[in-house]
């Protein structure tokens, strides 16, 4: 179950690093076309911003999402540091888990109604009708993906509670 959970997590990496990739180069290439054109061409191309504000939010929210997976995300490490001993760093890990699960929830909670207030009223951008879901759905899986990673945290943090490595 183990390798199971190892092999989604790697896949799901490379997924995420492909979409982070795709979407940098797009808002470069977007931001860079649409400067040019209008201050050396004198152009407005339209829909240039609705692109990349969208690669914008997909990168921003994989980002976030490989932040949560790497345990690299704002932390405030000054009480994590100077606890002492395992038992009482996993109590702490537990606890910090809990909470940004319980925010994560929240999170969910609004990124379902976000989709029923879209089926209900289906948008579009004003410059080249992309569904605003295509963003929302940059959200949804910031939100899923980023509670799953939390309650991996909360297993690997309540396992090391329970089952503490001998301290040296």
């Amino acid at each position: 179950m183990r390798n199971l959970f190892k092999f989604l997590d790697r896949w799901l990496m490379r997924l995420m690093s492909i979409v982070i990739f795709l979407s940098t180069a797009a808002i470069v290439c977007l931001i860079s076309f649409l400067i040019l054109s209008r201050y050396a061409f004198g152009w407005s191309v339209v829909g240039m911003l609705e692109l990349s504000t969208l690669s914008a939010l997909w990168l921003y929210m994989i980002g976030a999402v490989v932040a949560s997976r790497n345990r690299e995300h704002i932390t405030v490490d000054f009480t994590a540091q100077s606890l002492r001993g395992q038992r009482l760093s996993a109590a702490h890990e537990l606890a910090v888990s809990v909470i940004v699960f319980i925010f994560g929830l929240f999170f969910i909670s609004l990124s379902w109604d976000m989709i029923e207030w879209a089926l209900r009223r289906p948008q579009v951008t004003p410059g080249l009708s992309i569904p605003l879901f295509a963003g929302q759905a940059a959200v949804v899986t910031a939100a899923v993906l980023g509670i799953a990673y939390t309650a991996r945290d909360i297993i690997k943090a309540a396992s090391a509670l329970i089952h503490p490595k001998s301290e040296v």
